[in-house]
């Protein structure tokens, strides 16, 4: 299917199916999940499988034409899904786990969608906000389904807020950015998703990562553009890149804070 048969519409339906399937799937294990681990060393609880299940049942039977593509299928099912050509959900079910092990509220559903090799459509779902960021790939981003008027972004590092993201940056990359700090002040929540959201929405203005997976990116990244971010890797590519491999981040709210941000950062790399 053409990006061009998804509409305003379609992200209203999105946000309804999300929302149902949250209210059914994260509530009964909230403070009561049980973690299991994978071989990367991350954790699985019962709420990611049973939103991943809720999700690719429900979406299914509204968008049959279209694959899903869940962070927790196997590896071999991803990559068929990515090289069967047909459009495609890149689904995170709950993107901040060990924060929702734990309770602590700031964990998310991501939902990007490819079509013909693009992210063309994207929803983030905060539920403790209950929050919905989304977009449709040339047309602007909405959060809760209210156009976005973003406050007034900075000009310099030095009057901005950074996402850093520092266990997965390497040593001289992190130990630069403690000791010589180029922005105002920084945070990491511990979900990527909500991060690229909030940097859409302006609420922070400028994000590194070391290692992202495609369902941690796939949704923001196409938020971060619609919103009139930048973002690149590290070794100045697209992050989107049609595969499976993770990817590096720099991404910033505005192109010339980008600029800047981008320039710190490869300088430290290069040196």
């Amino acid at each position: 299917m053409s990006q061009n048969h998804y509409q305003f519409d379609d992200l209203i339906k999105l946000q309804e199916i999300i929302r149902a399937v949250a209210e059914t799937n994260l509530a009964i294990y909230y403070a009561c999940s049980t973690a299991n681990y994978k071989a990367d060393g991350s954790i699985v609880t019962e709420a990611d499988l049973a939103m991943q299940t809720g999700l690719t049942t429900t979406l299914q039977q509204h968008y049959p034409q279209v694959q899903m593509l869940g962070e927790e299928i196997d590896e071999q099912q991803q990559i068929e899904v990515m090289q069967s050509g047909q459009d495609y959900w890149c689904l995170d079910p709950v993107d901040g786990t060990t924060n929702f092990h734990a309770t602590v509220p700031l964990f998310s559903v991501s939902l990007g969608l490819v079509s013909d090799g693009q992210i063309v459509m994207a929803v983030i779902y905060d539920p403790n906000r209950d929050e919905f960021f989304s977009t449709i790939k040339g047309q602007g981003i909405w959060i809760n389904g209210i156009r976005v008027k973003r406050l007034e972004q900075p000009a310099e590092l030095g009057r901005s807020i950074a996402f850093v993201d520092f266990k997965r940056l390497s040593q001289k990359l992190g130990t630069s950015l403690v000791q010589d700090s180029p922005y105002k002040s920084q945070r990491n929540i511990g979900s990527c998703a909500l991060e690229w959201a909030w940097l859409a929405a302006g609420r922070v203005n400028l994000l590194v990562h070391g290692r992202e997976r495609l369902w941690d990116y796939a949704a923001g990244v196409l938020l971060a553009e619609e919103a009139g971010g930048r973002c690149e890797t590290f070794d100045a590519e697209p992050i989107f890149n049609r595969s499976l491999q993770s990817r590096s981040v720099i991404a910033a709210s505005t192109p010339q804070l980008f600029e800047l941000w981008a320039s710190r950062i490869r300088d430290v790399i290069h040196q």
